[in-house]
């Protein structure tokens, strides 16, 4: 029997109500989306004493369509205290970087407005992760954290393995800015952000 969340298949029941009771959805809540009483009532009796999804077992799904769900259950900060926490992501660089820009006042007034941007480069292990990939290698994999700073939202940015083996920060935040579908260098990027400020 298949089950499905976030229109998504899954293959046990048990996966599901885990990444459900990851989202943090009340057993009420799951019990809307099941018609079968026999499915129901297996529901009641398991759902109190199953375990929340962790963001490593997001990670291992083999299925890349069953991963996006899965790792969709968790909010970023809960995905990188987790991959800090269960896969040991290591910082590897951190800078702060000072910028200046013109803003106005409720008079309508400028006046210049200084702040800091940090940027922080992690890495996880390959073995960590446990993914074999057709080499049998198991590569490490980086992400740079970053804060917008309008929002004050926190992003977690995936970066390539040779980006990440620089092991400079502002080099990884560089690589996600594009310009003509080509990835600003480091230079590019200070150069811009100076521009703008």
């Amino acid at each position: 029997m298949a089950f499905y969340t976030q229109k998504v298949k899954f293959d046990d029941l048990d996966t599901v109500l885990r990444l459900n009771k990851t989202k943090g959805l009340s057993l009420e809540a799951v019990l809307k989306n099941f018609f079968s009483e026999e499915i129901r009532q297996q529901i009641k009796e398991s759902f109190a004493g199953l375990p929340p999804f962790t963001v490593a077992e997001a990670l291992r799904l083999s299925n890349a369509e069953q991963r996006m769900a899965a790792l969709g259950c968790f909010s970023p900060e809960a995905v990188a205290q987790q991959m800090a926490a269960e896969l040991k992501a290591v910082l590897v660089d951190k800078k702060t970087v000072q910028k200046k820009q013109v803003r106005w006042d409720a008079q309508l007034k400028p006046y210049q407005y200084v702040f800091e941007d940090t940027y922080e480069l992690y890495k996880i292990s390959g073995e960590a992760l446990n993914l074999p990939n057709a080499w049998y290698e198991r590569p490490d994999v980086y992400y740079v954290k970053c804060q917008c700073p309008s929002t004050k939202r926190i992003y977690y940015i995936y970066v390539p393995m040779e980006v990440g083996q620089q092991k400079d920060a502002l080099a990884a935040i560089a690589w996600t800015m594009r310009f003509d579908n080509q990835a600003l260098t480091k230079e590019q990027y200070l150069h811009l952000m100076y521009a703008e400020t």
